[in-house]
């Protein structure tokens, strides 16, 4: 029903209107599409990036970006959304508003989860008076990132780097009624997404006074990248998946492990130091 932050985005009506968008075709010539296999290894691990690019709601207004059948999420009401009474796995981080998308189930239960339909959804409408801008964060390693990713998603594979983009100069809405939507996925979203969304989550945590957050509202892909390509496939670029075990990769794969598990030893290390650091100037 409308108002309701748990309904399917295909359900809402707009002024009590179903609105329906045909997909306009974006993104690069048609290449061969490799059949997907169900019975894909779900390994996922850790990494770390270099690319940066703002993703925002008024950017992809002007592609005409649309689902194939999808209804318009404007006739959310923002003030019903919040005077709701929800247990607090529906808030967000700051535990000052119901979650503005949908969730669903997913690996881990301290995260929350939207499908490869609502993401999808997010830069063809608009959330009247909800969403300001949000960002896909893509933490697959390079060469799964070139061989085939969500458009205009930024390849961050890593922490330290994902720290810098969002808390260096943190995103501020314009207008603070507006939200700022952050979601991850990787290939499966089943490690390195979840992973790059709790560090993040953490990182601000520290720099802000409990409950504050400057991201409140972060989402994991369900079924990441995987789930998402057979399904939005004109919505990827290049229109393609490239595994994360692909046999043409394997010395790539080895060598950005090799460096994402050396600059979190490093990452932790720094931390220590801090915490040591710490305890020296404020001894108890």
């Amino acid at each position: 029903m409308p108002g309701d932050p748990l309904a399917s985005p295909l359900s809402l009506l707009e002024n009590g209107i179903l609105m329906e968008n045909e997909m306009r075709y974006l993104g690069s010539p048609t290449t061969t599409v490799p059949k997907l296999s169900k019975n894909l290894k779900l390994e996922d691990q850790e990494g770390l990036s270099e690319e940066s690019v703002e993703f925002s709601l008024e950017d992809q207004d002007t592609k005409g970006l649309s689902l194939k059948t999808m209804v318009s999420l404007c006739g959310i009401n923002a003030i019903q959304m919040e005077e709701e009474e929800p247990d607090q796995g529906h808030l967000i981080g700051d535990f000052s508003k119901v979650c503005v998308l949908p969730k669903v189930s997913g690996k881990h239960q301290d995260l929350k989860y939207i499908t490869p339909d609502t993401v999808a959804a997010l830069p063809s409408v608009k959330f009247q008076g909800l969403i300001e801008k949000f960002y896909n964060i893509d933490c697959h390693y390079p060469y799964e990132y070139l061989g085939g990713h969500i458009l205009g998603a930024l390849n961050l594979y890593s922490q330290k780097e994902l720290h810098e983009f969002f808390l260096k100069k943190p995103t501020v809405p314009l207008d603070i009624q507006k939200r700022i939507i952050i979601v991850f996925l990787c290939e499966f979203s089943s490690e390195r997404g979840p992973r790059m969304c709790r560090s993040l989550r953490e990182k601000d945590r520290a720099l802000n006074q409990y409950p504050a957050l400057y991201y409140p509202e972060l989402y994991i892909l369900k079924g990441g990248y995987r789930d998402f390509f057979p399904e939005y496939t004109e919505l990827c670029e290049p229109q393609s998946y490239c595994p994360m075990h692909h046999q043409d990769h394997q010395v790539e794969l080895l060598r950005w492990r090799s460096k994402s598990k050396a600059q979190e030893g490093e990452r932790q290390l720094l931390e220590q130091i801090a915490l040591l650091v710490k305890k020296d100037v404020n001894p108890q």
